[in-house]
């Protein structure tokens, strides 16, 4: 079995994460992909939107996705997880299985820097997802999905919120409509 792990805060999930999540998926042929929302990611010092919102964004952006799946792993812990943790939680889950860790090249010029990266790469093979706008020299060791990543952030759609400014284009229509709905990002 190949399993995709992709962590993140997805505040709020956007096409870049979507866009990622069906090329892996698509290109190492896997037979599940994970999401994993972090419940306060140990980089970001911002409060993060309630994770109830969160899992229900990523909910109505994969439910034409049978192969996507939401893991509450770090969530429901209510604190800080490194990802070394998430990753030694799903080799005991899925003892037999290739543990794929998914990525963007932003994330990836930082890897050398997060908690514990040696057991990290001992316990998953690394993908890296290149984000246009954040080309990084890719380790020989990680491996790369074809194509480009549009430059699509989270942060960039929560500013536009704030702000007044449509998102369409940057997050999926039922996203867009799930945001207004609840008032989201306001400020």
């Amino acid at each position: 079995m190949k399993i995709g792990i992709f962590g993140g805060s997805f505040d709020p999930v956007h096409n870049g994460h979507i866009e990622i999540a069906k090329k892996t998926l698509r290109q190492l042929k896997l037979d599940i992909l994970f999401f994993v929302p972090a419940f306060s990611p140990p980089h970001k010092t911002r409060k993060l939107t309630d994770a109830v919102y969160r899992k229900r964004m990523l909910q109505l952006a994969i439910k034409n996705f049978p192969k996507f799946k939401i893991s509450d792993f770090e969530s429901k812990r209510k604190k800080k997880i490194y990802t070394f943790q998430t990753l030694r939680y799903f080799r005991k889950k899925y003892p037999a299985a290739e543990l794929y860790f998914v990525i963007g090249s932003d994330s990836a010029r930082d890897l050398k820097n997060w908690k514990n990266v040696k057991e990290i790469m001992r316990l998953s093979k690394i993908v890296s997802a290149e984000r246009e706008g954040y080309k990084t020299k890719i380790k020989k060791d990680f491996l790369k999905l074809e194509g480009i990543i549009a430059d699509i952030s989270s942060t960039d759609a929560r500013d536009k919120i704030k702000k007044g400014f449509s998102i369409k284009g940057l997050v999926p229509t039922v996203i867009e409509k799930y945001i207004k709905k609840n008032g989201l990002y306001k400020g």
